[in-house]
């Protein structure tokens, strides 16, 4: 077996055509053809089938997709090792984040961990649904999302139709978190109906966004109750907003503290029986590079119940 194959599979399997492949590995359709029957040959099952609209992976061929895109994950890792010996390493790490403002330190001692000549750090805040898709898509390494007990049952059978895995981290009451414009500031608890008046900030709605709008929040209100709300697309942008107006968010307690720092006070809601869980998530036919681990590690460290 051939990383040359490999690489021309997963082109085939991505287009989902053998021209479109062609024009984009720049090699001729006859030298695609040749690679998939040596794969083929080699592991004694077809991995393609030809239809009108182009061609379409066979059950085997969807399983070894995954296998042949870890590997040459891999293989690239090993590719950006040069001259140990003079200490050239390039790490690399890419995580996705849903509905979790992290810690602004946790970058910066992940980086004193690996210390690295080149370091690449890519973080990718963004919806739960949309979490899910950039680990399966390959584009986030992890991914680490808060969910509640009504969007656990969904989000699990998503993971599994995704080939990912899903781990659980800890879990914790929901909170309401606002600022010091906010006249609730200095409360340590409150009831959902104080905050009516009040505009709610939050991510662009996605399918988990949609579970929460019918869920019950103190027996009475339901989220879609709250229906002044401000739709943000970043972190930062929404943590500002909350400092500098009247408006709150639903939040978890694994940003109190980051957000204590930023003046935004979490308040605890009154009979609301709704918890968080903090879950992180990999893909099943893949090891975790040392850079996925190391962060990880230290996540753990300073998330982990």
């Amino acid at each position: 077996m051939e990383i040359k194959d490999l690489k021309y599979f997963v082109e085939i399997a991505e287009q989902k055509s053998m021209r479109k492949a062609a024009a984009s590995l720049y090699v001729s359709q006859p030298n695609l053809t040749r690679a998939i029957h040596n794969l083929e040959h080699e592991f004694g099952s077809a991995l393609l089938n030809r239809t009108n609209k182009g061609v379409e992976m066979t059950t085997f061929g969807e399983g070894f997709y995954y296998y042949a895109k870890s590997i040459l994950k891999q293989v690239d890792e090993i590719s950006k090792i040069k001259m140990n010996t003079e200490k050239y390493i390039e790490s690399r790490i890419s995580i996705a984040i849903g509905k979790l403002i992290m810690r602004d330190d946790m970058i910066y001692q992940y980086y004193e961990t690996i210390r690295a000549r080149r370091t690449g750090i890519h973080i990718i805040e963004t919806t739960i649904e949309d979490v899910l898709n950039q680990v399966e898509q390959t584009k986030a390494d992890i991914g680490i999302v808060t969910i509640n007990n009504m969007q656990r049952a969904a989000f699990h059978k998503l993971t599994e139709l995704k080939e990912l895995e899903m781990h659980e981290i800890g879990e914790g009451p929901l909170y309401v978190q606002l600022g010091k414009k906010n006249p609730f500031y200095e409360r340590t608890a409150i009831d959902a109906e104080e905050l009516l008046p009040y505009s709610r900030v939050r991510l662009p709605l996605d399918f988990f966004a949609n579970i929460n709008n019918s869920m019950t929040i103190d027996g009475k209100l339901q989220v879609s109750d709250f229906d002044k709300t401000i739709q943000m697309n970043n972190y930062h942008a929404i943590i500002n907003m909350v400092k500098r107006t009247e408006s709150f968010i639903f939040g978890n307690k694994w940003q109190v503290e980051e957000l204590k720092r930023g003046q935004i006070n979490s308040l605890l809601l009154n009979h609301c029986d709704v918890y968080q869980k903090l879950i992180w998530i990999k893909r099943k036919r893949e090891i975790l590079s040392p850079q996925a681990e190391d962060f990880l590690k230290l996540f753990m460290d300073c998330y982990a119940d």
